[in-house]
């Protein structure tokens, strides 16, 4: 059963990861001055409208209850793991990125440029915090002393 929980908690995180970077990407886009501007509204219809509410919040929610589903089962099991204190701090780092981007999406969404430039810094650090959290998570066996 436990097993199962963490395949669905996994594939969630794969769908939240593609979409949320892709949300990103199509925001930094959408602050390119050479757009006209029914072209830069278009794309922040897509990433927050279809990407960011359809696709990237919902596998969120989906991986964070899973996540704490497999927390509850052994809460003194894993705090007391050094390596779970690295992924879960990479792991919150990962969730607050993804707070920010979506709410560049929105203003994006909203039809706005201003401040969207950094949506791709943004989107990098995204992506490095996320490998972190999956090194803490494969590596685990490797970093227990």
């Amino acid at each position: 059963m436990w097993g199962l929980l963490v395949a669905t908690h996994v594939m969630a995180n794969v769908v939240w990861i593609g979409a949320i970077a892709s949300v990103g990407w199509l925001v930094r886009r959408a602050a390119d001055p050479s757009l006209g501007e029914t072209e830069r509204k278009t794309l922040g219809q897509a990433a927050y409208r279809l990407l960011y509410q359809r696709a990237a919040a919902p596998a969120f929610a989906a991986s964070f209850l899973l996540g704490v589903a497999r927390l509850l089962e052994s809460p003194k099991g894993y705090f007391s793991q050094h390596w779970f204190h690295g992924k879960l701090f990479f792991a919150l780092v990962v969730i607050g990125l993804h707070h920010v981007v979506g709410a560049k999406a929105k203003k994006a969404d909203g039809g706005s440029s201003q401040g969207l430039e950094s949506s791709a810094i943004l989107t990098g650090a995204l992506l490095a915090a996320t490998f972190l959290t999956v090194v803490f998570a494969v590596m685990k066996s490797s970093l227990v002393p």
